[in-house]
């Protein structure tokens, strides 16, 4: 708890000032609340005088303070706001800067859904907290206080009764808010996994179309629900309980403190005023003492709420950036693999062994082999989504491990095997890589993509939506945004993974010229199974099961008898 509350603070503590003047106005309210009660006994044994001028004195000074109150009540919660405003906006800005940080393993790992869940319900508990906290224990706390000097005063007994009725409400509520913790985390685990087949089945929904299985998907949640509504009503019953058992020792304290008091006052030893005084306190506490109780309970509820929220931030970033990078200027381009190992954490073998290649600036690289051979690694390893094991990558002779990574990133221009585009439109989509750009130069990027008499040919043209994830767009469509993405982004080195692996022959014949002008003397690294989008690099590199086997130019790898390239080649012309 204490770490989550440290984490808290530290997004709330960010106006000092605002904070300072917040903490004076909240205890500052229930005190000017907690003496109105002191005012009933004065009214009780001054009205028997008659004193007019007197009872109105009090009168007064009662309407001051009651006013003072609600003027103190109402900053505090107004000042509240603009503490806790912006603190949440920046815890959520917080959050979301630590998982675009996180390391790509993470977002390989992660599901959406319950990710979703987890941050949505982090950031309801933010607010919460806040009111629980601040306006309820704060509130209790100063409230007792001021009774037990009032009681104190009056009698010992009296003061021992309440304190030791307020421990006893503590006691049960902590032993139920601990059941509640634990019921509550069996909860979201259940409200995760629904979330999860929800978020599941909408990025999914037209596999589910084309097998005609909505209502499979419709049975499978359902048979979700049911583990569901049990952690619900578990949860639930835990409430119930305390309740019940706060009804019970609230009750039976009010009634041993009026018993006692009744009994001081028939023997003299409290005046009438005294026990209106007493009667006025506890009528106004024990509510409060509920309030405290459902303060805590909904600490209770909101702690693995927030826990979860905050332990985003827990995640360890293992490729961290260097703690003086170097700052990158100018590249040449020369890409180097030095006797690169590596292996994914889930799996021993190691996905590529002992690889050393050397691509010149301006040179262009193929690596081919079959699914599994390590290729794509090869470029997750470039851009730092992992860090080698052994061995070293080093650009124009700096260890990629010097430069921070979004200074390496910026130099690349990607086309990924299966594009995803925003939910934006299609000049958005195009104009990303680059940032600020104008119309003309989305055009130009498009034309040499081959996707503008395409997006001319909507009727809303370069301001067509593209939907999630780009579902609007058939997947050929997709690869030539992406493609017009990167032309326009102008990297210094070029990545394509299977770029044109969704192409039909002729968009792919148009797409392989258009890419080899636009990157003519930039360092190109291809990643291909169609051997045709290969033929024209400066070398192919033949990988098997992470290791390099055969380097050549097309024609020298054709040359080579019961070579791997030439087999491969041999399958694809066959077909």
């Amino acid at each position: 708890m204490q770490k989550i509350l440290k984490t808290y603070y530290h997004f709330i503590l960010k106006k000092r000032l605002v904070a300072i003047i917040f903490f004076i106005i909240i205890i500052a309210t229930p005190l000017a609340e907690g003496v109105l009660p002191y005012f009933y006994k004065l009214f009780v044994d001054e009205i028997p005088s008659l004193q007019y001028q007197n009872l109105l004195l009090i009168l007064l000074a009662y309407g001051g303070v009651y006013l003072l109150s609600q003027i103190l009540n109402a900053l505090a919660y107004h000042i509240g706001d603009i503490l806790t405003f912006d603190a949440g906006i920046e815890a959520r800005i917080e959050v979301f800067r630590y998982i675009h940080e996180l390391d790509f393993a993470f977002h390989t790992d992660k599901s959406s859904g319950s990710l979703i869940s987890a941050i949505k319900r982090g950031d309801n508990a933010f607010w919460d907290l806040h009111h629980a906290i601040h306006f309820q224990i704060i509130s209790v706390a100063v409230n007792f206080l001021v009774m037990m000097a009032f009681f104190i005063n009056l009698d010992i007994r009296i003061s021992l009764l309440a304190t030791l009725s307020l421990i006893l409400s503590l006691v049960v509520t902590k032993y139920f808010i601990s059941i509640n913790i634990r019921t509550r985390d069996d909860f979201n685990k259940e409200e995760d996994k629904i979330s999860s087949v929800i978020v599941d089945n909408m990025v999914n929904f037209e596999t589910v179309k084309l097998f005609a299985k909505e209502e499979w998907e419709v049975i499978r949640l359902k048979k979700q629900f049911k583990n569901w509504k049990k952690a619900l009503w578990k949860f639930a019953l835990s409430f119930r309980f305390l309740d019940i058992s706060m009804a019970i020792v609230t009750v039976a304290s009010i009634t041993a403190m009026l018993y006692i008091s009744l009994i001081l006052t028939i023997n003299n030893h409290f005046s009438i005023g005294d026990f209106v005084l007493i009667v006025g306190f506890t009528s106004v506490f024990y509510p409060k003492v509920f309030q405290l109780v459902w303060g805590l309970r909904r600490i209770a509820k909101n702690y693995s709420d927030i826990q979860k929220y905050f332990g985003i931030l827990d995640n360890e970033i293992k490729v961290k950036d260097p703690e003086n990078p170097v700052k990158i200027k100018k590249y040449q381009g020369e890409v180097e693999y030095k006797n690169v190992s590596f292996a994914y954490e889930e799996n021993e073998k190691n996905a590529v062994r002992n690889i050393s290649i050397k691509i010149k600036p301006g040179q262009s690289i193929a690596l081919v082999g079959s699914s599994g051979a390590g290729k794509t690694t090869m470029v997750k390893l470039l851009m730092r989504f992992f860090d080698v094991d052994k061995g070293t990558i080093t650009i124009d002779g700096e260890n990629i491990k010097n430069t921070k990574k979004s200074d390496l990133r910026k130099l690349m221009g990607i086309v990924p095997q299966e594009p995803v585009l925003f939910n934006n439109t299609i000049a958005y989509n195009i104009s990303y890589g680059k940032g600020k750009t104008d119309l003309k130069e989305i055009k130009g990027a498009s034309k040499l993509a081959h996707i503008h008499k395409f997006i001319k040919s909507l009727p809303k043209g370069y301001n067509t939506q593209v939907g999630e994830r780009g579902i609007k767009l058939s997947g050929g469509q997709k690869q030539r945004v992406a493609i017009a993405r990167m032309i326009l982004s102008n990297p210094e080195i070029v990545i394509f993974d299977e770029a044109t692996s969704q192409l039909d022959s002729e968009s792919e014949r148009l797409i392989r010229n258009a890419f080899w002008k636009a990157v003519k003397n930039k360092t190109t690294i291809i990643i291909a199974h169609r051997l045709s989008t290969v033929m024209r690099a400066d070398k192919i590199v033949v990988m098997e099961n992470g290791r390099i086997m055969e380097t050549g130019s097309h024609k020298e790898l054709l040359l080579k008898k019961d070579g791997l390239y030439k087999h491969f080649w041999q399958l694809q012309t066959l077909e």
